[in-house]
């Protein structure tokens, strides 16, 4: 059964027209061409394409407009990396997994790194997905230093790694292929007994619910 989580307020529907760079890109709206923030690191390549819907709202930052969503075979898929604590709070009161849990704590310094959450004495790091190929969540969709420094930080001090996947799929597994260090990384945390946990994050243009989690293939 799907559980809320988040209400988006005040998004508008555009159409994608560019990504100029890592963190701009174009839209077309009310027959306008407008600039717009896009905040995920990711290449995004099989979903920011020209004439894709997109939802946004107004940007607080440089550009007119910040981009919260794009539309993929019927499905809307977040793109805003700067939900994915306020999901996983939320889902810290929802899950089985952090009932106990008594003292949060987030954006904590940990070793070279700043990890999002310290759960009672325990690290936890948020990543988001937005690939899936052939039913498999894949993280990452490019490669990241700094998504592997935040597993070995996680193995040294016994932390957990949260995904919150964003399309729906049966199975999550590491990238091997984008970055396989990242993978061999994330292989490691497995075997030594890391907790990786997963949630299904969907969203319907206004709510974001959980809808369960997804199971990891084998790494």
């Amino acid at each position: 059964m799907a559980k809320k989580v988040l209400k988006l307020e005040n998004l508008k529907e555009g159409i994608f027209v560019e990504r100029q760079n890592r963190f701009a890109g174009t839209i077309k709206y009310d027959g306008q061409i407008e600039t717009a923030h896009i905040h995920d690191p990711g290449r995004l390549k099989e979903l920011l394409q020209k004439g894709t819907k997109v939802l946004f709202n107004n940007s607080k930052g440089k550009l007119k407009y910040y981009i919260k969503a794009v539309k993929k075979n019927d499905e809307w898929i977040l793109l805003d990396s700067a939900l994915h604590s306020k999901i996983a709070s939320k889902l810290f009161e929802i899950l089985p997994e952090f009932s106990n849990i008594k003292k949060i704590k987030n954006e904590v310094p940990l070793g070279n790194s700043r990890i999002d959450f310290v759960l009672d004495d325990i690290p936890l790091e948020v990543k988001g997905v937005s690939l899936v190929v052939n039913n498999i969540a894949l993280f990452p969709d490019a490669p990241t230093k700094r998504g592997r420094r935040h597993v070995r930080e996680i193995i040294q001090h016994q932390g957990m790694i949260f995904f919150l996947i964003f399309r729906k799929a049966e199975q999550f597994k590491p990238n091997a292929k984008t970055d396989p260090e990242f993978a061999k990384l994330l292989a490691k945390a497995r075997r030594q007994g890391i907790k990786i946990i997963t949630a299904q994050i969907s969203f319907d243009g206004q709510t974001i619910y959980y809808t369960g989690g997804v199971k990891l293939a084998d790494f």
